[in-house]
This record gives structure tokens, sequence and C-alpha cells, in this order.
């Protein structure tokens, strides 16, 4: 109730109080009303009448246009233009026409290249410019300019679809708003723009103004044309001074019932209103009116349709969201190029898109509610089923989000290999498995073919250029002084071809090992001091014949990590190499080792060209050269940083570079740092990883001979190599080895050297060699072989052996 009454209440002040104010400035109110009326009125004259000359103006112009435009595209003007000598005639009597009855002041022909062919007058038409006619010959298109207070009509004389010229008017905007607007009795402003007006008179003191610009469609908008009447407010007070005292005397006589009727009428409308709003601020739909058949029931009804047409739109809406993402996820099930197969928690199948019919040869219909199983071998399907019973009783879904390869099998019982990728979803509350397969059968065709390549590679190249290589380097070993000068040259020049190109080779086939995963890493824990000064050592002979000098700088007295010893002498030698080729003579290769937070960091840096701006992104992409012709100078193959970043980054290592141009460049890398305290060596293997793995030593620089013997033993240990003296010295010094196989015959003389090395004392040993040796050898010589085919199954056998006697010794031992 005081609801009520307070909504009554303010209602009614509300009204008296417009009522009181009312009465007192009836006087200054009915003026200003009367004189707004008078001034809406007058205005909404002087708008249409601005509106009017606006259009009669635009009309002007397209009857302008349309004249031109019919006589440009008259076939007299084309054939005319053709002709010029005989059209001279018709375009004297076309553009006389165009400025015969109208305002247009001059106009002219011109041709395909915007010059002037006929002219109405015979005055030079200075006012022609390319900006005017330029848009028309490039386009084929027609219009209006607008320029210096001239209205300029272009349109294009086209022939088989080509500008051939056109005619242009020229249209004074002066003579024609005088013309169009010549009965005009108010004062009026013209605007073209912000550059040019017409004024036609204005008006003194106080003024009202009505300015309409032209209609978007209208030609003249396109050159912000406005329009501007301005009348005085002195006629208006003729009208006024009548109707106020009318409406003065009217006021007072009904002010005293106009009270009275307001209290009543505010209370009356205010209850209603107060019940409505009580009803929606509770919430009740449907709302109940207080009041039939009139407006607050209305709305009340007003509200409850709304409402109901809410909710079922809402509705209806949620239904097409659902139809829709539905089509959208069958639309894209069906026409991808994978299976997609679903399953439910039983294994029994619910989807089957079309690429499954294809590739498995099943219908959709035929499959649809079989076990998954059916489309695996025997033995996948029997581990399946066992999956699923595991899952069913709580065990984790392991394989849920990932990809594998798989064995499938198609409806003619052929099998093939294929990827599969399961996610796990729940439609309707149930729990389903969708299953991803693509056939991998013509990948891993194209893999076997790359590796049969490879092992051809490997075989016919290597394994005659090792035996090249090997002669040549003996003949100049030991007959040196017996082979003339230039025979020496060609005999050297051959050498380091041959070099080059088992580098090359080597550098491929370590390409091909890093894709495929085969490449072999034999990590032991190694100081990088000593790392750093054998690299130094190695490629002090190559600095010298380029008459650079080498600068190593240690910052750290026991850098030790966790690394493959022979490949980061790998990485080693190939900067070294190419800071020491790109240096000038005279110069120096700096290698600084550091500290660089929790890793160690190799620094490398030449005072060189450095490297070109737009090659940094392209300099560890293989066979990338900076500069072809400083390659070709100081040679290369271009794959020798994209190997040692992948060495580097199989040890969990980043290698990067900076370079200026003209000032050189510093290539770095970073290793893991390892814990002082830990001695024992942890040792991986690419194909099989294990604490109790043995490790073999090939001592040989056949390159062919340690593939076979890395393939045939790879199974049973970790295998590592050496290819000369120097480095089976280094890896001997690094680690401990169960076998050690030694071909006596390498290319530097050292094999019967390091035989007796103390090295080897207490590791077992194989001996390799090409004839039969009278030499009375060590007591851990385990066995000897002649390098043949024919012994290598044989010495197969005679590894296991070993290696199985070496395992139980070691087994007694701890």
């Amino acid at each position: 109730m005081l609801a009520k009454n307070s909504i009554a209440q303010r209602f009614s002040r509300s009204i008296l109080k417009l009522l009181v104010a009312f009465f007192v400035f009836v006087v200054s109110a009915t003026t200003v009303i009367e004189v707004m009326r008078i001034e809406r009125q007058f205005k909404s004259h002087l708008e249409d009448l601005a509106q009017s000359g606006l259009n009669a103006l635009n009309a002007e112009l397209n009857v302008q246009q349309r004249a031109v435009a019919r006589t440009a595209s008259s076939k007299l003007s084309i054939n005319s233009l053709i002709d010029i000598d005989g059209g001279r005639a018709y375009f004297h009597h076309a553009l006389d026409d165009l400025t015969l009855f109208n305002t247009v002041q001059d106009a002219l022909v011109f041709d395909y290249a915007g010059n002037t062919l006929f002219r109405h007058h015979h005055h030079d038409a200075d006012w022609l410019t390319p900006s005017l006619v330029n848009d028309t010959l490039t386009t084929s298109e027609g219009g209006v300019k607008f320029s210096n207070g001239f209205f300029y009509i272009v349109e294009p004389i086209v022939y088989f679809d080509t500008v051939q010229g056109g005619i242009i008017t020229r249209i004074p905007a002066n003579l024609l708003i005088q013309r169009v607007l010549q009965d005009t009795r108010h004062a009026f402003i013209i605007n073209i723009g912000d550059t040019w007006k017409y004024i036609n008179s204005e008006r003194q003191g106080f003024k009202f103004t009505i300015t309409k610009e032209a209609k978007k469609e209208q030609v003249l908008a396109d050159f912000n044309v406005s329009l501007t009447y301005s009348e005085s407010y002195l006629f208006l007070l003729n009208e006024i001074t009548p109707w106020l005292t009318s409406l003065s005397l009217l006021g007072l006589l009904a002010l005293v019932p106009s009270i009275v009727i307001a209290r009543n009428l505010g209370r009356r409308m205010a209850d209603p209103i107060s019940h409505l709003v009580t009803e929606v601020k509770s919430g009740k739909y449907p709302i109940s009116a207080s009041q039939e058949g009139d407006e607050i029931a209305m709305l009340a009804d007003a509200f409850n349709d709304a409402t109901e047409k809410l909710d079922t739109s809402n509705k209806l809406d949620l239904q097409a969201e659902r139809i829709s993402g539905q089509s959208q996820l069958l639309a894209i099930v069906d026409t991808v190029v994978d299976c997609i197969i679903t399953i439910d928690i039983k294994g029994k199948i619910a989807s089957f898109n079309p690429a499954a019919e294809s590739l498995f040869g099943y219908r959709a219909s035929d499959v649809i509610g079989q076990n998954v199983n059916i489309l695996m071998p025997q033995k996948e399907a029997s581990e399946h089923d066992q999956y699923l019973e595991n899952y069913l009783q709580g065990s984790p879904a392991k394989i849920i989000g990932m990809g594998r390869e798989v064995i499938a099998k198609r409806k003619d019982g052929s099998e093939f290999n294929a990827d599969l990728s399961i996610s796990e979803m729940f439609v309707s509350g149930e729990k389903r498995f969708t299953g991803v397969i693509r056939d991998i059968t013509e990948r891993k065709r194209h893999d076997q073919i790359k590796s049969e390549f490879i092992a051809t590679v490997s075989h016919e190249l290597r394994t005659p250029l090792t035996s090249i290589r090997g002669a040549i380097g003996l003949v100049l070993g030991k007959f040196a002084d017996q082979i003339p000068e230039k025979s020496h040259r060609m005999l050297t020049m051959a050498l380091r071809n041959c070099e080059r190109l088992t580098l090359l080779i080597n550098d491929i086939l370590d390409i091909e090992k890093f894709e495929s995963g085969q490449m072999t890493f034999n990590y032991s824990r190694i100081n990088l001091n000593a790392l750093i000064r054998r690299a130094i050592e190695d490629n002090e002979g190559f600095a010298k014949q380029h008459l650079v000098n080498m600068h190593f700088e240690s910052h750290c007295d026991n850098a030790f990590v966790n690394a493959d010893a022979m490949r980061l002498q790998q990485v080693m030698a190939n900067l070294l190499s190419n800071a020491i080729k790109y240096s000038p003579s005279a110069g120096t290769v700096s290698i600084r080792l550091h500290e660089h937070s929790d890793d160690y960091r190799i620094d490398v840096t030449d005072h060189g060209p450095g490297i070109p701006t737009e090659f940094h992104a392209h300099i560890f992409e293989r066979f990338s050269q900076a500069d072809s012709t400083d390659t070709r100078r100081v040679g290369g193959t271009g794959l020798g940083l994209s190997i040692s970043q992948a060495i580097v980054e199989r040890h969990h290592g980043e290698l990067n570079f900076y370079s200026v141009p003209g000032e050189g460049a510093t290539f770095y890398f970073t290793l893991p740092a390892e814990p002082c305290d830990q001695t024992r060596l942890i040792r991986h293997s690419a194909l099989n990883t294990s604490d109790m793995r043995q490790q073999v030593l090939c001592i040989d620089d056949d390159d062919h001979c340690i593939e076979t013997l890395r393939d045939m033993l790879t199974t049973y240990a970790d295998i590592s190599h050496a290819f000369s003296f120097d480095s089976a010295k280094l890896a001997l010094n690094q680690q401990f080895f169960d076998l050690v196989i030694l071909n006596v015959d390498i290319a530097d003389g050292c094999g019967e050297k390091l035989l007796q090395s103390p090295l080897l004392k207490g590791t077992a040993i194989i001996v390799v060699m090409q004839e039969d040796n009278e030499k009375v050898l060590p007591d851990q010589v385990k066995a000897t072989f002649h390098k043949s085919p024919s012994s290598i199954k044989r010495l197969k056998n005679e590894v296991r052996l070993i290696l199985n006697r070496s395992h139980k010794e070691r087994q007694l031992n701890a």
C-alpha cells in the first residue's frame, strides 16, 4: 500500500510541478514554442527548397552527361574517330549540338593518348589535362569531375572493348547554378568541397540557416556539394503576438481544474504500474495484470509473449547448433583421407568412414556392431581383447592420445603397416574410442629403397675408396723418395681427393643415420680440456698449410661432460677446419672454454670475411654454403654444420653462431656439465640402452669393414670405432672396453705398435690381418682372422663367446 501511494504521490507532484511551471512561464514558453514552430515550418520549407535545388542541379548534370554519353557511344562517333579525316564534319556538328542550348562552355574530342583531336572553339584547349581523362582511358568508364570552378563530363569512345578516345565537355559551375536557381528569392550559398563556393546574397543580423548535402546516389555527392539557405528572424514576430495572447488566457482558465484532475489521474495510473512492477520483480511468469483490456494488461501480455518466444528461440538455436555441428562433423569424417573408426568400450565398431571402407575392403554396414579385432591379425587381435579387458577392470589407458605403428588386416586377409592414433570421447554419456588409421606401406617401401641405396653407396663407393686411399698412402709413405716430383704431386692430389670424397660419403651416411635413428652414441665422462687440445693437435697441420695460428683459452680446469668423445671430436674438427679455411693468412683462430649457467660453452672464433646477413637463417641447412665462390676456393660439402648441430643436440646442447660481415664469425656450442664426483660411465645406444651392455672397440680404417661389424654385433654390445693409432689411444684413455678388434694393417702403420701398447693390457683382443704373421702375439689376443667374407660368421661366433666369458667373469668379481 505504501509503495502504491508513494508512486502515486510522486506522479501527482510531477504533474503539478509541470502545470505550475507552465503557468508561471506561459508567456515565455509559448513565445519560444511558437517561434520554434514557425521556424521549423519555415526551415522545412527551406529544406525542401534546398533539396529541390540540389535535385535540379544534379538532374541538369545528368542531362548533360547523358547527352555526352549518347554522342560518345554513337556509331557515327566511333566511325568518325577511326576515320579522322572523314569525321571532322560530324564532330564539328556534334560538339555544336552539345554546347548549343545548355550550360556547356566548351567541348572537344581526344584520342586514346589523351591528346586533343577536335575542338568546339578554334583556340587551344589549354584546360585539358591528363588527370581529367586518364581514369576514363584506363577503366573504359565515363564520369563527372570538378576542378577550379568547372565541371567536366568525360565519356569514352569504345571500339571492340578498347578505348579509342573520348569526348569531354566543360561546364562553368556558376553558369550552371545561375541557370538552375535563377528563380530563387532566398539568399543561398553553394559549397563544392572546401575550395569553391557560390554566394547569391547574405542576410544580415539574426538569422537561421538550412544546409542540405547532395544525396549519396547523386553525382554531386562525389564532390561534397552542399546548398545553404538563410533567412532573418524579423518576419516571425508579426505571427507570434495574436497567438500568444489567446494562449495565455486559456492557460489561466485551465490551470485550476488541471490540478484536481492530475492528482486523481496520477493515483489511477500508478496503481496498475505498481502491480506490474511487483509481478516482474517476483519473476512470476506469465504475469497477471490487475486490469483487463487496458495498456497495462497489453504490456503484461507483451512480457509473457516475449518470454515465451525467447524460450522457444533458445531451444531452436540449441537444436540448430547441435544439428549443424553434427552435419559438419559427418562431412569432415566422410571426406577425410584417413580412416576413422569409432568403437565402444566393448570393442564393437560404432562408425566406419568411407576412407576405412576403401582401405579395409569392408562396407560400413558389414562391420558396424562387429568386434574391431576383425581388422587385426590374430596376434594383435588377442592383445587388443586383453587390453580392453584390463581397461574395463580399471587399468589405465596408456595408449590414449599417442600414435604408434601397427599391423592391420584387410577383408581379403592381406596385412599392411599402419599408423594408429587413438583418442577418447563421450557420446550421450557413453565412453567411446576413436582411432585414426593411415596406411604407411608406401612409406615403408620408400624407407627400404633408401636404406638399400645407402647400403649400396657404403659398399660400392667406400670400399674401393678405402683401398685406393690406403694404396696411395702406402706408396707415398714408403716410396716417397723414389717418386718423381710431378708424380708425387699427382699422387698427393689423388690422395687428397680420395679423402674429400670419403668425407662427403661419410657426411651423407651420417645424415641418413640421424634421419633413421640409427646413429650410435657411446657416452662416457670426458674432460673437455683434453678433448679440445686433442682437436687442436689434429688440426695443427691443416692450420700450418693455411698459415693460421690457433690459440686456446680455458677458464675451467675440470670441465667434465657426459658425451661421445668421437662425435665431439667430429664437431670440433668441423668448426676448427671452417675457421681455419676462412681465416686470412697469419690470422689466429681463438678457442675458448668457459662456464655458461649450468653448461660448458666452447667458442671458436675466426677473423675472416664473416657470414652475410641474408645467409644467417640458412647456415645450418644441408648443403648450405654462404658464398659459393669462397666455398669452391676453400672446399667443403655444406653438410658439416648440419651434422654438428645434430650431434650437439643429441648431447642436449645447442650449436649457434654470431657474425658481423667483414669482422669474422664465432661458432659456439654448449654441453650440460657433468658432476665432478661421478666416475661411473653411463653408456647409451640408439638401438638398445642398458647399463649392462658390453663395450667393443673396432680399430680399422676400412669404413665398410667397420659398418659390417657394427651391423653384425650391435645386438650384443655397443660398438665404438677408431680410424688411427691416435684416435684409438684417446678412446682407450677415456673408457674401458670388454673387447678390442684390431686390424694390424691400418694405413698409419701403427697397428703392431698399438698391439704392444700397455693401454690394451688386460683387455681381450681379436686381431684381423691381410696375411699370416709369424710374430709372437700378446697373451690377451684371443683369436686371429683373415680379412675375408668367409671369416665373418666365425668372427661373430668368436665375439659372442668372448663377451659371454667376460660377462661371467665380471659377475663373479662383483
